[in-house]
């Protein structure tokens, strides 16, 4: 069986507004709950933590779509996600389909091939001329296809002089109890001084 990725035919797959910063997350599967945008599932702490360089009185996480890309295209703002789709055995579709998907499960099953984004990623770092690339998966390199990649892009990111930054992940399953804060002032330290 392949999920492809939930926005892979979406016109903002790739975000089509200028972007300078640019947060990159692993996937979202199109057999999940149906989202207007990245990291937008009640539980993730994605927008709740970007709330904070809002002017607006309203929570990000309540934006309609509309909304929100306005909020990114001042801010110069986008996400990606470095999954495109993923192959697995049948038996397995409620680990990636069903409710409260993780990126656990997505990784710790060596019969399962993720047909990455990296080198696509790259082009629009590029062509985009992106200043500063985030991830929000933490400090997970593994498998090691998974480790390698990631190397090879921050790797490309120093070599273009772009600046990558590993941001704890605001996932669902981590972002609640005593690490909010600790979470928060992890992403806040590295965006105050650029949004």
């Amino acid at each position: 069986m392949i999920i492809e990725h939930q926005f892979i035919h979406s016109e903002y797959f790739f975000p089509n507004w200028k972007v300078d910063k640019l947060f990159i997350g692993t996937f979202n599967p199109m057999c999940g709950e149906q989202l207007d945008y990245y990291y937008r599932r009640k539980s993730n702490g994605f927008w709740k933590i970007l709330n904070r360089y809002n002017s607006q009185n309203t929570e990000l996480k309540d934006f309609t779509f509309s909304n929100l890309k306005n909020f990114m295209i001042n801010k110069e703002i986008g996400c990606v996600d470095v999954i495109r789709s993923v192959s697995f055995p049948n038996k397995d579709k409620d680990k990636i389909c069903g409710s409260g998907y993780t990126d656990s499960n997505l990784f710790k099953i060596k019969e399962y091939i993720r047909d990455y984004n990296f080198e696509q990623i790259k082009e629009y770092i590029q062509n985009k001329k992106i200043k500063y690339v985030f991830s929000t998966w933490g400090n997970r390199c593994n498998p090691k296809e998974f480790g390698d990649k990631v190397m090879e892009l921050n790797n490309f990111c120093s070599y273009n002089g772009v600046v990558f930054i590993q941001l704890n992940s605001p996932s669902g399953r981590l972002y609640k109890g005593d690490k909010v804060n600790i979470i928060n002032s992890n992403w806040w330290n590295n965006l105050d001084s650029l949004l």
